[in-house]
């Protein structure tokens, strides 16, 4: 995973058509969190927001309200329910409940364990003058996540719009890996023995490396997708030129669905699912989990081509998801990524923590408890 790869830098620019964009946002249900009191027009223009892009927005005063269950229980299957979770961070923390947390810290955390995507607003400015509770929260938000600023209900309207728009281009053209290749499709489709690839590719270095993979029939090739990583054969590769540097591609891959995985046995005692894990963290994080009872093991950074390459966020956040997961699908540890969670860079440093399902051993055994890892990442 560490040989150079060619990244079509131009494809993050590609906007969704206005009606991939409808399509997208049809039914899909946006969780707006903020104070009610504190905030009314701000919710106002979060809620004009929401409906004016397609999506519904699920709000506590007006969409969950007159329930004959408890007010916590309710907003947190609100959030539950919903795909999209927009917080309105304000001056002040809010009463806290039970738990101890207010509702929309609350709100935040289950968003945070449900895997909702996020979309998060911060008054412009200091925040000293916040609540200290709520100083912590948002220090807390803006270390793992990019947050944006608000200064008016308008500003506010828009920027959330922006952000729809960025969570569907993720969704509607997700990035691939085609042996050192990595770019934006337009639509993927496999059956498990057959993939087929549309995509727009701006790089002229990108659509040569396809070229020659064609003209060799490259077999053995490295495929990734957000969903699956296995082996497969570049079967066909057409292309559409528009320009001198656009290419409409159409690629036929064959494989078998499913990467050829030995998954080793344990070691001193140690799982083998527990020995890939401390791989993976400590090639990610640079520590030194293996230990002498593990000597032999290396250290595996799906990220290693990303780093010091200074690329923007944009771009570097949906490839370094793509390269953890086809190592953790690739290798067998994982059957599915539940979370994948890269901060904004402080001081060359950002805040990464990924979680995955680990595959069943037996047919007849319980679904395996969650793996996560997380840490530090340098040089991104």
């Amino acid at each position: 995973m560490s040989e150079s790869l060619l990244i079509d830098l131009r494809s993050a620019s590609s906007d969704p058509a206005d009606a991939d964009l409808r399509a997208w946002a049809s039914g899909r249900r946006v969780f707006v969190s903020s104070l009610i009191a504190d905030m009314p027009e701000e919710r106002a223009a979060a809620r004009q927001a929401v409906e004016s892009f397609g999506a519904v927005p699920v709000m506590f005063e007006q969409d969950l309200a007159a329930q004959d269950i408890r007010a916590d229980q309710a907003y947190l299957a609100g959030v539950r329910s919903s795909d999209i979770y927009l917080g309105l961070f304000g001056p002040r923390y809010g009463v806290r409940m039970s738990d101890g947390y207010s509702a929309t810290h609350a709100e935040f955390n289950e968003a945070e364990r449900a895997g909702l995507r996020l979309c998060l607003f911060v008054p412009a400015g200091d925040i000293s003058e916040m609540d200290g509770a709520q100083q912590d929260l948002v220090a807390g938000a803006r270390n793992l996540y990019v947050t944006s600023s608000r200064t008016t209900p308008e500003s506010l309207q828009a920027a959330i719009g922006r952000r729809l728009v960025s969570l569907a281009a993720e969704d509607i053209a997700p990035w691939i890996r085609l042996g050192r290749t990595v770019f934006r499709s337009t639509q993927i489709a496999s059956n498990g023995s057959e993939v087929l690839v549309t995509a727009e590719v701006r790089s002229v270095e990108v659509h040569a490396e396809l070229v020659d993979m064609r003209n060799d029939r490259a077999g053995d090739v490295p495929f990734a997708s957000p969903v699956e990583a296995f082996k497969v054969r570049v079967a066909d590769v057409s292309t559409d030129t528009f320009s001198t540097q656009t290419f409409h591609e159409k690629l036929a891959l064959s494989g078998n669905g499913s990467p050829a995985v030995y998954r080793g046995m344990g070691i001193n005692g140690m799982s083998a699912d527990e020995i890939g894990r401390r791989a993976l963290a400590d090639g990610l994080f640079g520590t030194s989990t293996l230990g002498a009872a593990t000597f032999g093991v290396q250290a595996v950074d799906p990220l290693a081509p990303l780093r010091g390459k200074q690329l923007d966020d944009s771009i570097v956040r949906p490839v370094a998801r793509l390269l953890i997961t086809e190592h953790l699908l690739q290798t067998g540890a994982a059957r599915s990524v539940t979370d994948f969670t890269l901060g904004p860079a402080h001081s060359e440093v950002r805040q990464l923590r990924v979680a995955w399902n680990p595959p069943k051993r037996y047919i007849n055994e319980d679904d395996p408890e969650p793996v996560a890892v997380e840490g530090p990442v340098r040089d991104l």
